[in-house]
């Protein structure tokens, strides 16, 4: 666990032993033990998914009842890269990736050392979560699928967002890493299915949706973060919401609905948030920016028949719809003067689809990899490639979907519906910052994020 994190926690249970506010700020407000709130993260939902659903076509009996009975967002504007892992953990902070240390999805490994790997770990995270305040009280949490958070020892009952090859026999790895030991196992059991990530994103929303459930009903959590996926697959293999993924969503919007009741069972008086990570744009194009990098001689490549980095002077670590661009010596002119006149060139060119291309500290503010030396993002039909040589432009053959593009994008805007106790009924919060989520609701516990940078939302008249 991180060092500054576990003496925030020490310092509140010491200050509920002796009946008084930890001085740090962490207890600042006492929690409550008749408070709880659930937050469901509906992956790739864009806001206007369920503004607009009686325009589009799409049935969302749930969804549509919180617009009616709670507040909403018009437009969430969500931290870069607009991906899922530092989106998500910004809705559990309240930070920038600057603050709690998420920068992108995966890690940083140009030459695959480590296979893939992507930040799945708790203890990366270097900002107090929401689990950490609840638990410093006493409170009881749960998880189900939220990423980064592994291992994170602040969730009772917690079942990770984890992999090694998204097959059948990872239930065995879910199970080791999940908690309390032998809850998952005894929910497999009562299914008669194994929980593992597939790639069958409903059925694994579906075995998600009845894990959560199950902690519901044993442990009682006041708060539970769950995290659900099926859209955005379906968005990626068929593009933006559309006949392909509208059937999707309904499905979701109903298991919405039965974790929902579960937890008005439990906690009557829970509050209720459904949020998102991003939106899609949709993708028939990629940009190879390695390809043109390996062809200017800054990457070299193995001789294999599929080739792998051996060395590198500039690499682009994409993110869907941008790439932050890190040079391996930050004081090579040279590498960088190169490489700044290969982005220039293909920008000047429209047919490549570079929307921007930020340098310095431009492209660190931007949301780059701390390391980054430039962030180049797409428009709208095209994403980053992952071709190491050969073409800079490939083409899909068909449409498909993306995000991680820069958060100007209207498009990449994620979606904030919450209902609960004296929330207003059909308030329009307009358009919000994410990092304000996470104070909200741990203001629905009666607790206070330390050093949140954004304002808690006028839910309430």
């Amino acid at each position: 666990m991180n060092l500054k994190i576990s003496l925030h926690r020490r310092a509140c249970g010491m200050a509920l032993l002796l009946g008084g506010v930890a001085a740090n700020g962490l207890c600042a407000v006492p929690g409550r033990q008749d408070a709880a709130v659930l937050m469901i993260s509906i992956d790739g939902l864009h806001p206007s998914y369920v503004l607009d659903a009686d325009r589009r076509g799409v049935r969302l009996p749930i969804l549509g009842r919180l617009v009616e009975q709670g507040a909403y967002a018009t437009q969430v504007l969500n931290v870069n890269p607009t991906v899922t892992y530092p989106n998500h953990t910004s809705l559990v902070t309240g930070a920038l990736p600057q603050q709690h240390g998420i920068y992108t999805n995966t890690v940083f490994d140009p030459t695959g050392q480590e296979q893939g790997a992507w930040n799945w770990y708790g203890a990366q995270i270097t900002a107090p979560t929401l689990w950490d305040l609840a638990k410093a009280q006493g409170m009881t949490t749960a998880s189900v699928l939220w990423p980064v958070s592994v291992g994170q020892a602040s969730i009772d009952y917690n079942v990770p967002e984890y992999w090694r090859n998204k097959r059948p026999y990872d239930h065995y790895l879910m199970e080791a890493v999940s908690s309390p030991h032998g809850f998952l196992q005894s929910v497999n059991q009562a299914t008669g299915e194994h929980y593992h990530a597939s790639g069958d994103g409903l059925a694994l929303d579906e075995k998600s949706t009845n894990v959560a459930i199950a902690m519901i009903e044993r442990g009682k959590p006041q708060l539970l973060t769950v995290h659900l996926v099926a859209l955005d697959g379906a968005q990626h293999e068929h593009g933006p919401l559309n006949q392909d993924s509208i059937p999707v969503l309904e499905k979701v919007d109903a298991m919405v609905g039965r974790i929902i009741d579960a937890t008005r069972k439990a906690h009557p008086q829970a509050t209720i948030a459904i949020v998102s990570d991003h939106g899609f744009l949709p993708v028939t194009t990629q940009l190879n920016l390695n390809a043109a990098l390996s062809a200017a001689g800054l990457i070299e490549l193995s001789t294999n028949s599929v080739p792998k980095v051996t060395s590198w002077k500039a690499y682009a670590w994409n993110s869907g719809g941008s790439s932050s661009v890190v040079l391996k010596n930050p004081n090579d002119t040279e590498t960088r003067a190169k490489v700044q006149q290969i982005l220039a060139t293909l920008a000047a060119d429209p047919a490549n689809g570079i929307d921007s291309v930020l340098s310095g500290a431009e492209a660190l503010a931007a949301g780059g990899l701390p390391q980054a030396a430039f962030v180049v993002d797409c428009r709208s039909g095209f994403a980053m490639g992952q071709g190491l040589k050969g073409d800079v432009l490939t083409s899909n053959g068909k449409t498909t979907g993306t995000h991680g593009y820069l958060n100007h994008h209207p498009e990449m805007s994620s979606a904030f519906f919450v209902i609960g106790p004296g929330i207003s009924a059909g308030k329009n919060l307009g358009k919000i910052d994410i990092r304000s989520i996470a104070p909200t609701l741990a203001n629905e516990l009666h607790l206070q994020i330390p050093g949140a940078t954004q304002p808690m939302l006028p839910i309430r008249d």
